[in-house]
């Protein structure tokens, strides 16, 4: 199963889209119980979202793989702690994956990625690396010797900035997980309501719209089915609020779309 579950909605307000706000214990459970039924077994997590790594610790199960981030370090907020604090939320002795949010602290400080790496060295986390916005960001980091087991990045039908480089990362052993797949839910918004800053952007989506009609699928057929069937992709991580939403991801997962 190539869908991974994002989790910043499960402690903050978060996504252009979400009228729905954080969801309750009652739907958290039916989404980890539906994610459960059709295999989905990554979540995303970060201690920055709140609760939300709390919230996946008392949720998930012992075969839940678990990716969290980590960032904005100081003398209080160090590395250590903040790990500490992740395995205490997932109730966890290890994890998963673990990825750096901000690149720039990772570049004034290397010594950040030796530290991260001793937790893999120890096996506490299986694999590490980071989550990024711009080619010239990975360039930087694989430039300087920090070569990632997981490379997390944004990619959707309007956001294609990293695609030339996918054979690389794949022949490199990088695993790729995709995010923003929806753009926090803009594909989804009405044409007239967008806001203005995404003005320039109302083209582009009513052609989407129109690719959609013409060939009989749903925007998000269309949106999700792009990354999912891309090959080079190892996971593409989605935000839900709702149960409802899930089912509809899932479901819309198993439309097939042509070249």
């Amino acid at each position: 199963m190539k869908i991974a579950l994002g989790t910043a909605q499960w402690g903050l307000d978060y996504g252009v889209s979400n009228t729905n706000g954080i969801p309750c214990n009652d739907e958290l459970k039916s989404i980890f119980s539906i994610a459960n039924k059709v295999g989905i077994n990554l979540y995303d997590t970060a201690v920055q979202y709140g609760s939300a790594e709390k919230r996946v610790g008392k949720y998930s199960t012992s075969k839940t793989k678990i990716v969290t981030k980590i960032g904005s370090f100081s003398e209080r907020n160090s590395l250590e702690n903040q790990l500490d604090n992740s395995f205490k939320n997932l109730k966890r002795d290890n994890i998963y994956g673990c990825l750096f949010h901000d690149n720039k602290e990772l570049i004034e400080n290397k010594g950040l990625w030796r530290e991260l790496s001793n937790y893999k060295k120890q096996g506490r986390i299986s694999k590490i690396g980071y989550s990024l916005y711009e080619p010239s960001e990975l360039f930087a980091l694989l430039g300087s010797g920090m070569l990632p087991d997981i490379l997390q990045i944004p990619y959707s039908i309007l956001d294609r900035k990293f695609e030339t480089h996918f054979g690389l990362l794949k022949n490199i052993g990088i695993e790729i997980h995709i995010r923003s797949v929806f753009l926090q839910g803009l594909y989804f918004k009405p044409l007239d309501e967008l806001e203005p800053i995404y003005a320039d952007l109302k083209q582009s989506l009513k052609a989407i719209q129109l690719i959609g009609k013409k060939n009989n699928i749903s925007v998000l057929e269309l949106a999700l089915c792009f990354v999912l069937q891309n090959e080079f992709i190892d996971y593409a991580v989605l935000g839900v609020e709702t149960a409802y939403q899930l089912e509809q991801i899932f479901k819309a997962s198993k439309q097939k779309i042509s070249e």
